[in-house]
């Protein structure tokens, strides 16, 4: 028997399709892009007042990790697990003059991300993507708030 090759669209449709299934959901990777983004601008804001770089940014660069992890549903997923325990352990227990407080929603949301797979489960997909969108809300309202100071509004 002759094998058959398969090149050219079909064969390569097939390979990311099969890739795609295993990827991480647009609803997790969308909450984990919103728990990257929403302390920025409050970062920022407290390094322009004079705050130590490493206390703040350090948070922030570990929240770029499920990001780049989302090829992987199961990598992503368990680094939103392990950077939310971490963030949490961070805002709960980090000083008040550090800015570690920021990072309370964030860690939520990565929480929140790690169920946002509608896949498997799609009630507890809605359930997590609408606390999601709760526990967003306020900060995202003093992220903006914290960017419009720093752009002199």
């Amino acid at each position: 028997m002759a094998e058959i090759s398969l090149h050219g669209r079909g064969a390569a449709g097939g390979v990311l399709g099969a890739r795609r299934a295993w990827a991480a959901h647009p609803w997790q990777r969308r909450i984990a892009l919103v728990a990257l983004f929403l302390p920025v601008p409050p970062v920022v804001e407290l390094l322009t007042e004079g705050l130590s770089p490493f206390l703040p940014v350090a948070p922030v660069l570990l929240l770029a990790a499920p990001t780049a992890l989302r090829g992987h549903r199961a990598r992503f997923a368990g680094t939103c697990a392990a950077l939310a325990v971490v963030l949490l352990g961070w805002s709960l227990f980090g000083t008040l003059e550090s800015g570690a407080w920021l990072f309370l929603p964030s860690a939520l949301l990565l929480l929140c991300a790690n169920f946002a797979d509608p896949r498997g489960h799609a009630t507890r997909a809605a359930v997590s993507s609408f606390a999601a969108v709760a526990v967003a809300v306020l900060p995202a309202v003093g992220s903006l708030g914290a960017l419009v100071r720093l752009l002199g509004g």
